[in-house]
């Protein structure tokens, strides 16, 4: 076969292939589906750049560049929190292809709120949103049934930096005692006394994104 020919071939199959498997790479190169993997905690490269470019597109939090480190897990987890999967950190080929084809979005229950934050106590995240757009998107745990969190539409009031005497981390309270912290044990479901309990690695830029008078909508 004249090689004009057969690369124009290549070439006609390549653009015929659907966008969703053309996810791009930061770079501007292409992923094609037989190059999507699985990937793990410290794996680096272009696929784990490409995944923690669409996670945070999607406003999933995840680590910046090449890497998949540990904030990515956590991304992963609020991922598979709000798209019903099991809990837990793990980035196969399935959820891979999924986010690179910016599938699993947060759809915004108050997009009329302006900046506010929302807490869907089945998916137990914490989402971060300006109208319909989530910037933030956090695993949490909230009130087991026996101490369950209050819901309803509040507001952020009071500030407490740092730990006070009860292990609660940098808190930013909403409701009488009910506040948004950092906890040194976030378990994937609902465990706390009725607080949204945080990742201690993720609280204090949470702590920073909240603002005083800012609503927050439980339900």
């Amino acid at each position: 076969m004249n090689r004009r020919v057969g690369c124009a071939l290549v070439l006609l199959a390549l653009l015929a292939l659907p966008a969703a498997a053309q996810a791009k790479k930061p770079n501007g190169g292409t992923v094609w589906p037989g190059q999507i993997e699985a990937l793990h905690r410290g794996q680096c490269g272009h696929n784990v750049a490409t995944f923690n470019q669409r996670l945070g597109e999607m406003g999933y939090v995840a680590n910046r560049g090449r890497c998949f480190k540990g904030k990515t897990e956590r991304g992963v987890l609020a991922y598979r929190k709000v798209n019903g999967m099991a809990r837990n950190e793990h980035a196969g080929k399935g959820l891979v292809k999924r986010v690179f084809a910016s599938r699993g979005r947060y759809r915004v229950r108050h997009p009329g709120a302006g900046e506010h934050a929302e807490v869907p106590l089945d998916k137990q995240v914490l989402v971060l949103a300006k109208g319909s757009r989530p910037f933030a998107i956090y695993p949490v745990s909230t009130g087991k049934p026996s101490t369950p969190t209050v819901t309803g539409e509040y507001s952020f009031y009071r500030r407490e930096p740092g730990y006070n005497a009860e292990g609660m981390y940098y808190s930013f309270y909403w409701h009488n005692g009910y506040a948004v912290h950092g906890y040194a044990e976030v378990p994937d479901y609902a465990a706390s006394h009725g607080c949204v309990r945080t990742f201690i690695a993720d609280q204090p830029r949470i702590y920073e994104q909240l603002k005083y008078g800012e609503p927050i909508f439980v339900f």
